[in-house]
């Protein structure tokens, strides 16, 4: 079992020599692990059903690259929060990011192209707000069908696919960009123009994004 450590303490024998060190950094990285396990517990859907001692596995690699990056950045800690507090976040950047790649790693963008169509309906139909009276449920008909034309008319090819994938289906960008052959950056400009000439398409229909929003809002 880790011993308790003030920030001073966990600062200067993760710097020092020898056994303190050797302690110090093993205490680290078991805190590390179960920071890791617990995320993973929270998120088993985005695993994939991956078998347990492969789940394991992969939560010590994540525990282990989050030790690393919480030892080379130990100069970056200012004391503002209990130091396991703040490697703990090391933990939970590196286990989340390793787990969406878990959900998406054999999942065919292609595929979810092909369904386009069928996830901008369902996403358009998801109502929020069952309680509307006749006039704003008219009113989200008319911005549902704004929304589909603006995508489907004034968006490219490369726009569109990019705002389905991540927006309409979450697919977190690195999955994206390595899944597409391109860069982060690229991607990155493909989401604001799609989601610029989104909002200049449904401003040029008469429609306003604050308002559009609250009639899909799920506060009455």
């Amino acid at each position: 079992m880790s011993r308790t450590r003030s920030n001073e303490e966990w600062l200067n024998d993760l710097k020092s020599k020898g056994a303190a060190q050797e302690s110090a950094i093993a205490d680290l990285r078991g805190i590390l692990l179960r920071a890791v396990l617990y995320l993973f517990n929270r998120n088993l859907g985005d695993l994939g059903g991956l078998a347990r001692d492969d789940a394991l596995k992969l939560a010590e690699d994540c525990a282990q690259e989050a030790l690393i990056a919480v030892l080379n950045h130990l100069s970056d800690f200012r004391g503002d929060s209990k130091f396991t507090t703040w490697a703990y976040k090391f933990a939970v950047n590196i286990g989340l990011t390793a787990a969406r790649h878990e959900r998406w790693k054999d999942v065919s963008l292609d595929q979810l192209s092909i369904a386009e169509d069928d996830g901008i309906s369902e996403w358009l139909m998801q109502d929020k707000s069952p309680s509307l009276g006749p006039d704003q449920s008219a009113l989200q008909n008319e911005v549902r069908r704004a929304i589909r034309e603006v995508i489907e008319r004034d968006l490219t090819d490369k726009q569109r696919r990019v705002l389905l994938l991540m927006v309409f289906n979450e697919v977190p960008m690195d999955e994206v960009v390595q899944q597409l052959d391109t860069n982060r950056n690229a991607i990155y400009k493909l989401l604001h123009d799609a989601r610029r000439k989104l909002k200049s398409g449904l401003q040029s229909r008469g429609f306003e994004v604050g308002e559009t929003l609250a009639l899909f809002s799920s506060k009455g």
